[in-house]
């Protein structure tokens, strides 16, 4: 009887002995299968999502109160982003779900009736069918983003719209064939679809897919290079700014791992065990993009926080100090004196240079405004209080001009 044939539900009970002691792969010579523990990567895969997953939602959480509590103001790209933590997260579930089921077992491990389980099949198909969803929302999201940052770049906006175009078109596309390809077809069941030809083409389509995904992301990585390299702005500036759209290079990184593990898998017949690599790294992709899309949020919540945490640390600094001299009585009266009005006079300095130090990593001015007023000198005033950028990054510009700064 071909895996085609097996229906469960009218199965003999000599059949399911059968079953349940047949491997689905040959095991390699020497092994015996082993039904009972077998040897899995399923740990490893929840660690690692798990911790990547942590700070995942630490970054969404702060964009959350930056655009909803601090700045009160809700873009399109939120609801993109959205969306695209939504299906991240149910990847997740499902990832922890297949784990559950045989996920990442050696298929000599696995018995004919543990493959044949809703268990471990529908998982199969749910990462398979969730992959493009979360892309198209989350590499949207990117683009969207940066049409509300450089507004007033003609060129970056013309380069945003086609990228937003293609990539709405791109991976609709690539979820509907998903959809037609992995979903079981009249009379088949889950397990008797993976060796229909549909599922082949399905498969055949895996690497294909993650390259276009890298492409992407290579495109929404030189966007904001382009645009800030191109601008008018000290070269400390510039650097801040790019350090945070670079952090982009980590999805990238991902992104090229999963078409090297989706390659492995599509050369291997123990698609199980090998699989894990691939739900890792795509499942990294995505965290590290929503991560990345956060980026600018951190920025300005760090900024906002900053100054009151070292005020916050510089005051219980100078009262342990206070404290531990009192307590010793290593020094006179007169000498604490000293002491403490020396670091009371200290500190500030301390402060300041620990505001310079990460002021080069987040010190994002107001590019909008910036470009107004160039374009203002040319006699085109424009207003730009409420830029996008303006609402994002607006705490640094603050920063600086109290310092006496100008852009």
């Amino acid at each position: 009887m071909s895996a085609a044939e097996f229906d469960l539900t009218h199965a003999s009970p000599e059949l399911l002995a059968l079953l349940a002691s047949t491997p689905v792969m040959t095991p390699p010579k020497g092994v015996t299968p082993n039904f009972v523990n077998p040897e899995s990567r399923a740990h490893i895969q929840i660690k690692v999502l798990s911790v990547v997953l942590t700070f995942t939602i630490m970054f969404f959480c702060n964009r959350f109160y930056v655009k909803v509590w601090l700045m009160k103001k809700v873009t399109w790209d939120d609801g993109t982003l959205l969306l695209s933590m939504i299906g991240a997260l149910a990847y997740y579930v499902t990832c922890i779900w297949g784990s559950r089921h045989g996920l990442g077992i050696h298929q000599w491990n696995l018995s004919m009736i543990q493959a044949m389980d809703d268990g471990l099949m529908i998982p199969t198909y749910l990462v398979t069918f969730l992959t493009p969803l979360v892309f198209l929302f989350l590499k949207m999201s990117f683009f969207i983003l940066y049409l509300q940052l450089f507004s007033q770049e003609h060129k970056i906006r013309i380069v945003c719209w086609i990228g937003l175009v293609a990539t709405a078109v791109t991976y609709t596309i690539i979820s509907i064939l998903v959809g037609v390809f992995a979903t079981p077809g009249k009379g088949e069941t889950w397990f008797s679809h993976q060796t229909s030809e549909n599922m082949k083409r399905d498969l055949a389509m895996s690497v294909p897919q993650s390259i276009i995904g890298l492409v992407f992301d290579l495109i929404i990585l030189a966007v904001p290079i382009f645009a800030v390299s191109g601008l008018t702005m000290s070269l400390k500036r510039k650097i801040g700014v790019l350090l945070i759209f670079l952090s982009g290079t980590m999805a990238c990184v991902c992104s090229a791992c999963n078409i090297y593990f989706r390659h492995v898998l599509d050369h291997s017949e123990d698609k199980s065990y090998y699989s894990i690599p691939v739900t890792i790294t795509t499942l990294c992709e995505m965290f590290v993009g929503i991560i990345v899309a956060c980026m600018p949020s951190a920025a300005y919540s760090t900024r906002k926080h900053l100054p009151a945490a070292q005020n916050l640390m510089g005051s219980l600094s100078i009262r342990f100090r206070t404290w531990k001299l009192t307590v010793l009585g290593s020094q006179s009266s007169l000498t604490r004196s000293q002491t403490t009005t020396e670091t009371s006079h200290l500190e500030p300095d301390v402060l300041k240079s620990t505001d310079r130090k990460y002021a080069q990593y987040y010190n994002m001015i107001d590019l909008n405004t910036m470009n107004s007023t160039i374009t203002s000198q040319a006699g085109d005033k424009k207003e730009t209080t409420d830029s996008p950028l303006s609402s994002v990054l607006h705490a640094t510009s603050n920063c600086d001009l109290e310092k006496g700064e100008r852009c």
